[in-house]
């Protein structure tokens, strides 16, 4: 067995460390020598033989010309195959998605409160060649309600979207054209409308309605009752009416406008109560 010194040691402290030598090693370069001294001794063997006769020169570069052929035709060979060879299929140019034909869809959602369950959601809307822009999650009276912005490509319906996302577990499934401006952080489209209120309270009505993708509605008007409709008081005491067709108000929007309506009171009369 041989050794091989190494300076230093894993505990940090200087000094010769041995390492054994595996005995794989010394097996593998004793059969490379000996595979050297057999080659050298037969090409001996062979050019001596060769060259006691008068064609032995001849025969000898003749050899070499052909296995010089012979590499040259095998790099040729290999080289065509590889340009013969056949590449994987990429998707076929209807099936991309690109932004210039696609849709922007908002999905509403109420999901369980079991593990998997927006994974499943996710899974329907890629079946069917969607892609996920925005994903929020609102608390809601009747259990949690997932918001998304799905954007499919023009041949999908809103039907075959919202059948696929009822089989996957979605109830009270709605799904609405949307616009790219709706992709704004909610947040961020929060505390600019309270800045547009600061500075313009007349336009209240106006920033609920933005806020929450509305349409005001007169307080006189009947024909829109029911989860549809909102329905506040401005701290003036008038009538803030707003309307959303096929899309509810949530729980957590409407604590989001009684919020903005507290702000709103508190610009028109900044002294404490």
């Amino acid at each position: 067995m041989r050794f091989k010194i190494r300076r230093g040691g894993a505990s940090g402290r200087k000094g010769p460390h041995v390492r054994p030598v595996p005995w794989g090693s010394w097996r593998r370069e004793a059969i490379e020598l000996g595979a050297l001294f057999m080659t050298a001794g037969l090409a001996h063997v062979f050019s001596a033989e060769l060259g006691h006769r008068e064609s032995g020169s001849v025969v000898l570069v003749g050899l070499g010309g052909v296995l010089c052929i012979i590499v040259v035709v095998h790099m040729w060979w290999a080289h065509q195959r590889e340009h013969r060879r056949p590449h994987a299929p990429g998707p076929p140019e209807g099936n991309k998605t690109t932004f210039r034909s696609a849709r922007l869809w908002r999905v509403r959602a109420q999901v369980r409160e079991t593990p998997g369950q927006l994974a499943a959601l996710a899974a329907a809307i890629a079946a069917t060649g969607g892609n996920i822009m925005s994903l929020n999650s609102q608390p809601d009276a009747d259990g949690t309600v997932d918001e998304l912005y799905v954007q499919m490509p023009t041949p999908v319906m809103k039907e075959t979207l919202e059948r696929a996302l009822t089989l996957a577990g979605g109830r009270a499934v709605t799904v609405v054209r949307a616009t790219m401006h709706e992709l704004v952080d909610p947040i961020t489209r929060t505390l600019l409308l309270a800045s547009s209120v600061k500075a313009e309270p007349h336009r209240l009505s106006a920033a609920l309605a933005t806020m929450l993708d509305a349409d005001l509605v007169s307080a006189e008007d009947r024909h829109h009752d029911g989860r549809e409709t909102l329905s506040l008081v401005s701290p003036a005491g008038g009538p803030i009416r707003l309307h959303r067709p096929g899309m509810p108000f949530t729980a957590s929007e409407t604590a989001r406008a009684l919020a903005m309506l507290e702000f709103a009171r508190l610009v028109d009369d900044p002294s404490p109560t």
